[in-house]
């Protein structure tokens, strides 16, 4: 046991000073810099535009400037006429300047903008165009202020969420699939990510060790399986930190961006379910075991660290099948996705969206998670065994014709 953890603490003490490691540690920091500095840069860019209202009605007009903006857009009240708007416009003392025509109970509006302006969103501006039009037409018609509230009121329309387990529904709030979908397409973006980057590192920690001839003086002194074993641990001490890492950021980085995009200040937190934080965390845990243990053997496979990527592409290439798949998944529940769901390399990017959106039960999520487990178990199996056969081979012959080879 005392050598297992000699290997283990080697490979972190080794990996977490290497500029790979601390570059895959550091990212989340980063993105998360470079997003708040976007914020900061919209914030500070996006001012309310300024604008001048037009009219050939004064009564029209007063009403046009009195109507609530929402913050969109302020209007210069002193501005009445066109030459003056046009001019102001000219000197950049105004973003644009609306003019109103009303001629023969028709009434048309033009907006005229500066290209280097402020952008005006003219949303709530036509909405109290259209709201004095409604109650000029109305007044022309005799109706009063009442028929008009009962003739423009809305159609109550509310929406509900289902969701189906063994037939049967199950209520949902509104936004809660939504949710449940962002927090699963999160975890497939990091199992990819995870996925990539550390069965690389490990490959690599393995045939760098090769390659210098290190490992024949390790291999006299500690077990192939003992080395096996203590390097995986060790990764995953790595995999845990930036884990953490990650967390931290994702926390202050929702709590910072939500005030800041629109998108996520809509989704309510309170509504995630345990369940799938436990289901997805699972298959996040056992697809990156998966896929770093695999690595770790097909390391063995070669003869110096300039041929690892060879070795580890077909796996890489396997990881960024399944990726596209889970967005596939997404609006597709097709016979080859749900196949998919349940096949190890594929299921642990596949299984946690069709779960998220509905399309699986927590009975299936259960199944998937199983069959993983058992792959695991068999690769675990079958790595240490081509561990211990080919940390010592230094043959020209191709990697895969040394995977093949029996003894």
């Amino acid at each position: 046991m005392n050598k297992f953890w000699v290997v283990c603490k080697q490979v972190i003490h080794k990996n977490i000073k290497s500029p790979t490691y601390i570059a895959l540690l550091l990212m989340p920091v980063i993105l998360l810099a470079f997003l708040a500095g976007l914020a900061v840069i919209k914030t500070h860019t996006s001012e309310t535009p300024k604008i001048a209202i037009i009219a050939n009605n004064a009564e029209f007009r007063t009403a046009l400037v009195n109507s609530k903006s929402n913050g969109d857009y302020t209007v210069s009240r002193s501005l009445t006429t066109a030459k003056s708007a046009e001019h102001a416009l000219a000197h950049e003392k105004l973003d644009g300047y609306l003019t109103v025509t009303i001629q023969n109970k028709t009434i048309s509006a033009v907006y005229k903008s500066r290209i280097n302006g402020n952008t005006l969103d003219t949303t709530n501006l036509k909405n109290a165009l259209n709201t004095l039009k409604m109650q000029q037409t109305a007044a022309q018609l005799g109706l009063s202020t009442k028929q008009l509230a009962q003739l423009f009121a809305p159609a109550t329309f509310t929406t509900k969420s289902v969701s189906y387990t063994n037939g049967k529904a199950q209520a949902q709030k509104n936004n809660q699939q939504d949710i449940n979908t962002v927090i699963a397409m999160v975890v497939t973006i990091l199992i990819y990510v995870f996925m990539v980057s550390y069965a690389s590192l490990i490959a690599q920690e393995v045939a760098t060790e090769k390659g210098s001839r290190i490992m024949e003086i390790l291999v006299s002194s500690v077990a192939p399986q003992v080395q096996f074993f203590g390097k995986i641990a060790g990764m995953f001490a790595l995999i845990l930190l930036q884990v953490i890492v990650t967390a931290i950021c994702g926390v202050f980085g929702f709590k910072y961006l939500s005030t800041n995009v629109s998108f996520l200040d809509k989704l309510d937190l309170g509504q995630i379910q345990p369940t799938i934080i436990v289901i997805l965390s699972l298959f996040f845990i056992l697809g990156i075991m998966l896929y770093t243990i695999l690595a770790a053997g097909l390391g063995a496979l070669v003869s110096r660290a300039d041929q690892v990527s060879q070795a580890v592409s077909p796996l890489t290439m396997i990881g960024l099948i399944s990726y596209a798949a889970s967005f596939m998944a997404m609006n597709s529940n097709t016979v080859l996705i749900k196949i998919g769901s349940y096949v190890p390399f594929f299921s642990q990017s596949i299984m946690p969206v069709r779960y998220a959106v509905g399309n699986a039960t927590t009975f299936d999520a259960i199944i998937s998670l199983i069959v993983l487990a058992v792959a695991i178990a068999l690769t675990t199996w079958f790595t240490t065994n081509l561990y211990a056969k080919h940390v010592l081979d230094y043959s020209d012959r191709k990697i895969w014709k040394r995977l093949l080879r029996r003894s």
